[in-house]
């Protein structure tokens, strides 16, 4: 965490005004600075699209909207938080792996153009529709390259066993029907390999298979105009672990974009706001379990649910510094669950009472948050000058009030 941020909650708690834990805590120069990374890359090779589904809050979207970044959805909830948060209809990419007739009318009604499909039963589904509301819309075709990246199987959206993405087999029959269509026209390939990938290779292997796509269509007379090369960039979660080479990759892009004179659109996520974004908790409890100390925070699985979900690594450190040795301790979460544990980290000897920071939890966690255990929904802060809040903590009526 950048020590100025860190000074701001330090002296916000030392003046006297504690601030409620759990809670999330983002730091607005971060994800600016993460923006300015992307662009610099990619400035005249590819236009970017923020993937929603990291992070849904209106002020942290109002900002990354204002850096001039679209919008990737995959909801109407999101197309409907996308346009509270200033997005108009024409700024949002809709990709799905499956939807609903009711999802593409209100999508089409929200100004929503660039539809992808996953499937040829969706892509008939997106030509019904958008004859019936007499409007034309721009269809990207998705597939699937039978990759599999380095990262957990479920944060791998490319191998031959995920339900995403049209097989390539399967391309010929696409042809077949599109060319019927009226209203849903052809004009891109979308392809997402995964999430959380820190190596180039996966990506230029991915993009090799979109061009065996676009040329597979160019010989049957159907122009490509924008390839979709989807996110998944990767960022450190382990202090040992080493930032993505875009070098590449980028240069990868470049030549596909010239060699056929398209428009590229890339949709990451968690690249924008994962480690712009932290959980500010505190011990609440310790015990010994098997000669190993085990520190019980207020932090759980319904504020960060990802280690439950896929072991996935969150760095874990006080919030003051304390001098003495360090030993392994086991941090865990509150809750009634065994799956409610952070890992095994080296911290200083505690109180009961004292704070600590997990680290890199900007994305995929307020979003995959839960009210289980009855636990409602934490507060928000955005730190820039002073310290913000951007989501008041939900109420114990709010938990019911649909009830």
């Amino acid at each position: 965490m950048e020590d100025k941020l860190v000074a701001k909650i330090k002296r916000r708690i030392q003046s006297g005004n504690d601030i409620d834990t759990p809670c999330y805590v983002y730091d607005r120069q971060k994800i600016l600075k993460n923006i300015a990374i992307l662009k610099k890359n990619f400035t005249d090779i590819a236009r970017l699209y923020f993937a929603v589904k990291a992070n849904t809050n209106l002020t942290i979207l109002k900002l990354i909207k204002d850096q001039g970044i679209g919008a990737e959805v995959v909801s109407p909830g999101e197309i409907f938080i996308c346009k509270k948060a200033g997005f108009k209809g024409n700024e949002i990419l809709y990709n799905n792996v499956a939807r609903k007739s009711e999802e593409i009318y209100y999508a089409l009604k929200s100004g929503v153009e660039f539809f992808n499909f996953e499937s040829i039963n969706q892509a008939i589904l997106l030509e019904q529709v958008a004859k019936e509301m007499g409007k034309c819309i721009k269809v990207f075709v998705r597939i699937n390259p039978g990759i599999f990246p380095e990262t957990h199987p479920h944060l791998s959206t490319g191998s031959t066993k995920s339900k995403f993405g049209i097989k390539m087999e399967e391309l010929s029959e696409v042809l077949r029907i599109i060319k019927k269509f009226r209203y849903a026209k052809l004009v891109g390939i979308h392809s997402h390999i995964g999430s959380q990938i820190l190596s180039p290779e996966p990506f230029i292997k991915a993009s090799r298979k979109v061009v065996e796509a676009i040329e597979f269509f160019k010989k049957n007379r159907i122009k490509i105009d924008f390839v979709n090369l989807g996110g998944g960039f990767g960022v450190p979660y382990r202090p040992e672990e080493k930032d993505l080479d875009f070098s590449p990759i980028v240069d990868c892009y470049r030549q596909m974009k010239q060699r056929y004179n398209l428009e590229v659109l890339l949709e990451p996520g968690r690249f924008f706001v994962a480690n712009g974004g932290y959980i500010l908790t505190r011990l609440i409890d310790k015990k010994m379990r098997n000669h190993l100390p085990v520190y019980m925070i207020d932090a759980g699985m319904t504020e960060n649910p990802r280690p439950a979900l896929y072991d996935a690594y969150h760095h874990i450190e006080p919030l003051f510094k304390y001098k003495g040795r360090r030993l392994k301790v086991r941090v865990t979460g509150p809750l009634c669950e065994n799956a409610d544990e952070f890992g095994v980290f080296n911290l200083p000897e505690l109180k009961i009472g004292d704070y600590l920071l997990i680290h890199n939890s900007g994305a995929y966690t307020r979003t995959m948050a839960s009210t289980y255990n009855g636990r409602p929904l934490p507060q928000e802060y955005l730190i820039d000058g002073g310290i913000k809040l951007i989501r008041k903590k939900q109420s114990l009526k709010e938990l019911i009030a649909n009830e």
